[in-house]
């Protein structure tokens, strides 16, 4: 029997001897525990008590010895439901503390064409319906298929996330977004920040150059300011 499986919800390893010794004697002396389990007189008792806490051994007292016995191993079923319970008592707290981090400022850099993209769909994956996407396009005229694949399968990820999606780009790219069927596109001929996405707190900065990579920012302060001048230039094209 695989008893690795006690041992991932609590149990030490000299508590699952003591444990399964007891299951197959019913109950047990301390004494007789000592000789089929191989554990020092200390650490059986340790073990023992550790379990009466825990709830999986329980003892009656005849004379001045201790007779122990193993709950019933539902009393596992049991176990597991408790820490459920304790777990989902905290889990408001623990969240709590999360978006704390999730508020504190990071950079992240990802390179080759698997990072890129790995930041590219960081950048969404805690995006919700209604919010923007917005960017400023890569030259990706003449890029190879495996990111023109990705750009397409990048284009249904937010579609299915329902983001409201706004692009700028060249207008010599006009045809392979129509292609692409990307809506809410905006073109000039005015030289712009190419190869960037902003979406909520975040922003990314990349390039798909001989060696791929990518800047992955998380910071308020500067995607906001980011979005506005996205903003104004979008606003002042025609």
């Amino acid at each position: 029997m695989d008893t690795k499986i006690l041992g991932e919800i609590g149990f030490t390893n000299s508590e699952i001897k003591v444990y399964l010794c007891l299951l197959e004697y019913g109950q047990s002396s301390a004494g007789n525990i000592l000789k089929s389990s191989d554990l020092n007189n200390s650490i059986l008792h340790l073990s023992l008590n550790s379990l009466i806490k825990k709830g999986f051994v329980g003892y009656i007292k005849k004379g001045k010895n201790r007779i122990y016995k193993a709950s019933n191993p539902d009393s596992l079923l049991g176990y597991l439901e408790d820490k459920k319970d304790e777990i989902n008592k905290i889990l408001p707290e623990l969240k709590r503390k999360e978006r704390k981090n999730e508020e504190k400022e990071y950079i992240e850099m990802f390179e080759g064409i698997k990072g890129v993209s790995t930041a590219l769909n960081t950048l969404i994956e805690d995006a919700n319906k209604g919010d923007e996407f917005l960017f400023f396009s890569s030259n990706i005229q003449d890029k190879d298929k495996e990111i023109q694949k990705f750009y397409e399968r990048y284009d249904g990820k937010r579609s299915n996330k329902r983001l409201i999606t706004r692009g700028i780009a060249p207008i010599r790219l006009k045809e392979i977004f129509d292609k692409r069927k990307v809506k809410n596109m905006k073109y000039t001929n005015f030289p712009i920040p190419e190869n960037q996405g902003i979406c909520n707190g975040k922003m990314i900065i990349f390039s798909w150059e001989e060696i791929p990579k990518a800047i992955l920012i998380s910071s308020k302060s500067i995607v906001n300011k980011q979005r506005d001048f996205f903003n104004e230039f979008w606003k002042n094209i025609t």
